[in-house]
């Protein structure tokens, strides 16, 4: 009950708080919602990109840990892509499902998350937290590849519903955050220390902006946007998050051991949480900036969000008994 209400208290209640904000404002000032996700997309997130790759601790290990994540990753999209199918989703509903499947909170929930359980009981010895670099290393893996693959192909599902796939690609093609994650990456490979130049302390600053910024703007977008949690549609795709998101990612990371190598029990079971997390943001902001249906996947985000606080500490448990230390 106390990790329950841990979970709830300082992950859930203070995203509810910046989304309220939000509302409030709106409410009041009727702001204007294309210019915040211009804002998100075009500066704050690509800073935001930018800077968590260029500054991750990559290590040997997160490259086995990546490849789980990437069949973890198409494997939500599979599921996503039949379930619609069986319930007769149209093309756009339908890739608003996937994202909302695929594409989870692990850079902000999923870290805190992984640093809260691997830094309490039953992971300290003799005073000391052995275990937490470990449970990092595979957050970190999977976020790099829920950073690249949501805001490239994310952007291309939501527009496919709605666009050609030339036009789709010519959108995801003007987005600077395409370009934020390579460079990020080939910087690395330079020997010098970006963050010493002048420039990186606005990029900071930028990238710090982000995720507020982007809960202020889902708060306007909850604003405008009828509630119906109870609706069909939300309560598929968040099972499918919540539920379907913790069990494929077990079993891809027992297929991984079985027929390749082992992995750290720790990096598994933090790939794990980290796929129990609730949908991302992004795929909210994306589905307004592509206007396809932007009110299922707010009321999807926030859905996910609030059950999060349930059904986390069962993947917490789940993947602390299918790779015991």
């Amino acid at each position: 009950m106390g990790l329950f209400f841990h979970i709830f208290w300082t992950s859930v209640v203070p995203i509810l708080a910046l989304v309220a904000v939000g509302f409030i404002l709106d409410k009041k000032f009727n702001l204007d919602l294309r210019s915040l996700s211009k804002l998100n997309f075009f500066i704050l997130l690509p800073a935001y990109v930018f800077r968590s790759l260029y500054t991750a601790n990559l290590t040997l290990e997160s490259v086995g840990i990546s490849v789980c994540a990437f069949v973890i990753l198409f494997s939500n999209s599979y599921m996503a892509l039949g379930v619609s199918k069986l319930l007769g989703y149209d093309r756009k509903k339908t890739q608003i499902v996937r994202n909302a499947t695929m594409f989870n909170n692990g850079g902000n929930i999923g870290i805190a998350i992984a640093t809260f359980v691997f830094s309490n009981e039953p992971y300290i010895v003799n005073g000391q937290t052995p275990y937490l670099d470990a449970a990092i290393v595979g957050v970190i893996a999977t976020f790099i590849i829920q950073t690249i693959f949501c805001n490239t192909l994310g952007f291309y599902q939501a527009g496919t519903g709605l666009l050609t796939r030339h036009d789709a690609l010519k959108l995801v093609f003007h987005m600077p955050v395409l370009y934020a994650a390579p460079a990020a990456l080939l910087a690395r490979l330079i020997p010098y220390d970006l963050t010493t130049l002048v420039l990186w302390s606005p990029l900071h600053i930028f990238a710090n902006a982000f995720v507020g910024m982007a809960m202020i703007t889902l708060g306007v977008q909850m604003s405008r946007t009828p509630y119906n949690f109870l609706k069909k549609d939300v309560l598929v795709t968040t099972s499918l998050r919540l539920i379907g998101g913790p069990i494929l990612a077990a079993f891809v990371m027992l297929l991984y051991i079985v027929l390749y190598e082992p992995v750290n029990p720790i990096s598994a079971q933090a790939v794990i949480i980290t796929y129990s997390v609730p949908s991302a943001v992004n795929t909210a902001l994306i589905a307004f900036e592509m206007n396809n249906n932007p009110e299922l996947a707010t009321q999807i985000v926030m859905s996910t969000t609030l059950l999060s606080a349930v059904t986390m500490p069962l993947a917490i448990l789940f993947a602390y008994y299918m790779f015991p230390v």
